[in-house]
């Protein structure tokens, strides 16, 4: 996905400065401007969670590679690109957000996402491993990966297992043959668990 890369620039380091939001911040400021817009940098700072400062850099870059405008009455919107780039990843990602895996970690948090296609990626150049850990760099305290098809499995070390449960009618409900089904696990911070997931996926999905 070219275009990917164009987000994925958007969190990169300017002078030396890292700034305070990543690439999740501009996946998520996509998909808002995409289900309403436009809208004012108020609002988005709320939906996105970031100060106003930091929405104002975010805009300012996002304006820069052609995703964004700004009328300066009505607020932020998508140009064509913005919109071609936010359906785009709607056909890659379909987020389920919060999950019920309390049959599976107890009184954890669970954030999940379908990755369509994902399967190949993971299979010859990135690994379910480098995913995995990934999600976990970026904050979350456990991951669970699911390969859908007709017979869910899980990638464990040293091979395929079948998933079970709740993991299963999951996979079987809500993906199909090479997907793969992420899953971040959290305590506590349901926001930090949603975060980890799309940074690691976002990252990922085009090496």
């Amino acid at each position: 996905m070219d275009r990917l890369a164009r987000l994925k620039r958007l969190s990169e380091p300017a002078g030396g400065v890292k700034p305070s939001f990543d690439v999740y911040h501009a996946y998520m400021a996509l998909a808002s401007l995409r289900r309403e817009a436009p809208v004012g940098r108020l609002a988005l700072a709320r939906a996105l969670s970031l100060g106003g400062a930091s929405v104002k850099t975010l805009v300012k870059r996002m304006r820069k590679e052609g995703l964004v405008d700004v009328d300066r009455a009505a607020g932020v919107f998508l140009t064509r690109e913005g919109l071609e780039l936010a359906e785009e990843l709607e056909r890659v990602l379909e987020v389920l957000g919060q999950l019920d895996l309390s049959s599976v970690c107890g009184s954890c948090e669970a954030y999940g996402v379908v990755v369509k296609g994902f399967r190949r990626v993971l299979d010859e150049r990135v690994g379910y491993l480098r995913l995995r850990d990934e999600i976990v760099r970026e904050g979350a305290e456990g991951a669970i990966i699911v390969y859908c098809g007709d017979v869910p499995l899980m990638p464990v070390s040293g091979g395929l297992e079948r998933a079970e449960g709740v993991l299963k009618d999951l996979a079987s409900e809500r993906c199909g043959e090479g997907d793969v089904l992420a899953i971040s696990i959290c305590h506590g911070d349901r926001g930090r668990c949603a975060r980890a997931l799309l940074n690691a996926v976002l990252k990922l999905y085009d090496p």
